[in-house]
């Protein structure tokens, strides 16, 4: 199935070890917005589940590559003689680099978000006092506007 044909188990090797990489980048990115809007500790601590989610789901995408790439290793360590056990470890594989490719479409949209938090982050912090305070003003005048009389 998968074993005869090393350039494919090549090129699938090669892309996931890319991502892999690519993924550990976003990783090291995921905190950082937050870390810049936080303006309390309070508002860190309110953000911290937000930012292990995040976290969560880079790492275990990132175990899915390993696990592939080790799958794909196993299949070319297996003896002829365990021909079964080869298949197994190829259907294995085909199935994992399947889920794990199409699972990866979403770390574009990832980084833009990433990215983004950070050039709000910046924005937020670069912001003329004036307009932080008219800000706040709008928004004391609609509670006060809200509450009841």
């Amino acid at each position: 199935m998968v074993a005869n044909n090393t350039n494919a188990v090549n090129t699938v090797v090669t892309i996931f070890s890319i991502l892999a990489g690519f993924l550990i980048a976003v990783i090291t990115l995921i905190a950082e917005p937050t870390l810049k809007q936080a303006k309390s500790w309070q508002e860190l601590q309110l953000m911290k589940h937000t930012v292990q989610r995040k976290l969560f789901r880079q790492k275990l995408l990132f175990f899915l590559y390993l696990i592939t790439l080790g799958v794909a290793l196993g299949t070319f360590l297996v003896p002829d003689a365990q021909a079964e056990l080869r298949r197994w470890l190829e259907m294995v594989f085909l199935g994992l680099a399947t889920f794990v490719f199409l699972a990866s479409f979403d770390l574009p949209g990832s980084l833009m978000r990433i990215q983004m938090e950070r050039y709000e982050a910046e924005l937020d912090a670069t912001k003329p006092q004036v307009l932080k305070d008219a800000a706040q003003a709008a928004v004391d005048a609609v509670k006060r506007a809200d509450a009841p009389k």
